[in-house]
């Protein structure tokens, strides 16, 4: 497992519960070089209450040549937040990742679903972040309800 997840049964039924995020979702730049793109917030269930510890990342991460995007549903517990999804959006030739327990070397995009890590057959060439922002979406269980959905850099100028 990526982290001490507590309350392992709960994080599943997290997951496959169906949350909501009603608000824009706008991606802010950061960082001294203003190589990352950042937002996050928590989610709702269906009666708009907040799911105490649950909230979203998106973090897209400009490095030498390309960009690597992180979208994660993530579960705080005391004082510990653990990814409990975990989307990684890399080219398809780039190490990614290393899986210690399998020492299994990973190339290009994966997903982390809890204490499992699967490679994912995605082209980075063509495949966008609004497709990832999407596959997300659909993975975490999380309909977001605005239209107004601006991702990472959009807008610079070049």
């Amino acid at each position: 497992m990526r982290n001490s997840i507590i309350d392992l049964e709960r994080a599943k039924l997290l997951i496959t519960v169906k949350k909501i995020f009603p608000d824009d979702v706008v991606m802010q730049t950061t960082g001294s070089q203003h190589q990352y793109s950042r937002f996050s917030a928590p989610v709702y269930d269906e009666q708009g209450d907040n799911i105490p510890g649950l909230s979203f990342r998106l973090e897209t991460n400009r490095t030498q040549g390309y960009l690597k995007h992180t979208l994660g549903l993530l579960l705080r517990e005391g004082s510990i937040t653990n990814p409990i999804l975990d989307l990684c959006i890399y080219p398809n030739m780039a190490r990614s990742h290393m899986d210690r327990a399998t020492r299994t070397k990973i190339y290009g995009s994966h997903l982390h679903l809890l204490d499992c890590v699967s490679q994912l057959d995605l082209d980075y060439n063509t495949t966008t972040w609004l497709d990832c922002f999407l596959m997300f979406a659909s993975d975490a269980n999380i309909e977001f309800g605005s239209s107004k959905i601006i991702g990472p850099f959009e807008g610079e100028l070049l």
